[in-house]
């Protein structure tokens, strides 16, 4: 059905240059003073959501998405592989332990009281109840607030500049872990409210289509992929006879074709946005995740896409090509569309009313210390160390001419602290499960006799929304302290040796985590 074209009003017109010009400032003053402009995108997003109506925020929030797979295809085209199989370990512990704990602590929402409204008998036309969550509502708000923002995550490294570091490598790999997670608990939240109950298959689903994505990936990527990128730089490195009436008809053939390949324009562009469309289109079909399938494209380009130049770069083709004709408008619109829309789906009215505050900011402070808690893992080798350095002193003591003390290398608390604090964010994905929870009925409460019970308790559900706002808010302006102290130290390094590099600052005051 064909739309029929009308100029839009004035008002339209405003609210929305209005946003993208205020989307912008926003960015760019919170990056200058605390590296966390997202911030400002998600209030601004917030504010103009009161006026702007249903279809603009809809068509917002579309761009947006599309905002935030070119983030993380942008993701896939800079991180390192190496880096990416040396820290998979640590990836996954703080992806696990960001999963666990959440949903721990989430269990003392069941001594939360919410008071319930419940129509009386002739006497009485409305009794006051106290209701208490029931595990399954427990669950379910530990669901929504176990996802980490993928797309705040790599803003955040954006602005900081850290994608090129072992911080930001392990921040992506276990924001990217807990992305698949999150498809995993929609998919529980959506079995548990259905009459049917808890199905394998359709749990199971999200993880196994991601992993043998990535399996088909990395064999096709390994074996197919850059076996024929090295004939086609042979074929591009040809060069016939400079006599033509000494060719061959194959090297002329060979001289027409690249001629004919080398004057299509924007070909590497071309390329490489059909590798993202097929990636992120067989995602969707499998049902595996969407915005793993554009981390996986990126990364396959970035393998592959190998030029002469590249030896001598630090930057990639690949990145090279997102420079040119992705990054600006990735940077001034999508994606502050898409923080933008995370500040649309706030119910600030409903949140500020009466004992709805005091128990929002409790669970924001439980979820913010379960996510924070991910540092743990950057300590446990730590640990261990000082252990096995203990025991060494003891033995050193009773022999000291058969052991050696080892020496002991303390961890990096600025990175363990970056790490902690960026993956606190929620963001996109809480809201998602939470509106998910609210309209599958998994958000029970009841009375502790069980004389009466309410099968969707909103109050529950605005407890999960400030929680989710806190930890998206909390998150950056954490990150950008700490981003804003490395800052400073970089700077007084580069203050006493002027010869250094930013890098090579940026390195040592890392350590091995730089």
């Amino acid at each position: 059905m064909s739309l029929p074209y009308h100029e839009p009003i004035l008002t339209t017109i405003l609210s929305l240059s209005s946003l993208i010009i205020t989307l912008n400032i926003s960015r760019y003053l919170l990056d200058r003073w605390l590296y966390c402009g997202l911030l400002g995108e998600i209030i601004i997003g917030f504010i103009w959501g009161q006026w702007i109506d249903q279809a603009a925020q809809q068509t917002t929030q579309s761009f947006g998405y599309l905002g935030l797979i070119l983030l993380v295809f942008e993701g896939g085209l800079g991180i390192s592989s190496s880096q990416v199989r040396s820290t998979v370990g640590i990836s996954a512990a703080i992806a696990t332990i960001g999963l666990i704990l959440p949903i721990s602590l989430s269990f003392l929402l069941l001594v939360f009281p919410f008071t319930v409204m419940v129509e009386g008998d002739a006497v009485v036309d409305v009794v006051v109840m106290v209701e208490y969550p029931q595990p399954l509502a427990a669950f379910s708000a530990g669901a929504s607030l176990c996802s980490t923002s993928l797309g705040t995550t790599l803003a955040i490294l954006s602005a900081a500049g850290l994608q090129q570091t072992k911080v930001g490598t392990v921040l992506m790999s276990a924001a990217m872990m807990d992305d698949v997670v999150g498809l995993v608990m929609v998919k529980i939240i959506v079995s548990l409210g259905s009459s049917d109950g808890l199905a394998p298959w359709p749990i199971a689903r999200p993880v196994v289509a991601s992993v043998v994505l990535l399996f088909v990936t990395i064999v096709v990527t390994l074996w197919v992929l850059i076996p024929c990128w090295t004939v086609v730089r042979l074929w591009f490195h040809h060069r016939g006879s400079n006599n033509v009436s000494e060719r061959t008809s194959v090297e002329a053939l060979l001289d027409w074709s690249k001629d004919a390949v080398c004057g299509f324009p924007h070909l590497g562009f071309v390329f490489a946005t059909l590798i993202l469309y097929a990636f992120v289109s067989i995602a969707a079909f499998v049902d595996a995740s969407t915005l793993f399938a554009a981390f996986l494209a990126g990364c396959v380009i970035k393998t592959t896409w190998i030029d002469d130049a590249q030896e001598n770069s630090v930057t990639s083709p690949g990145a090279k090509m997102y420079e040119k004709y992705y990054s600006s408008i990735t940077s001034t619109i999508l994606a502050p569309f898409f923080f933008a829309s995370v500040g649309f789906a706030i119910p600030m009215r409903e949140m500020f009313t009466g004992p709805l505050i005091w128990k929002g900011l409790l669970y924001s402070l439980l979820m913010i210390i379960a996510k924070a808690a991910v540092g743990m893992a950057i300590y446990f080798k730590f640990w261990l160390t000082l252990v096995n350095h203990f025991r060494a002193r003891l033995k050193a003591r009773r022999n000291p001419t058969q052991y050696l003390v080892p020496s002991m290398k303390r961890p990096n608390h600025l990175a363990a602290s970056i790490i902690s604090l960026a993956m606190v964010a929620r963001g996109e994905i809480g809201f998602l499960i939470a509106s998910l929870a609210s309209s599958s009925g998994t958000l029970i409460t009841s009375t502790p006799g069980g004389i009466h019970e309410s099968k969707n308790n909103q109050e529950v559900f605005l407890v999960i929304i400030w929680a989710i706002c806190i930890c998206t808010l909390v998150g950056p302006i954490g990150v950008g302290l700490a981003v804003r102290n490395l800052s400073q130290k970089v700077a007084k390094l580069l203050e006493d040796d002027p010869l250094r590099t930013p890098i090579e600052a940026q390195r040592i005051v890392l350590g091995s985590w730089g």
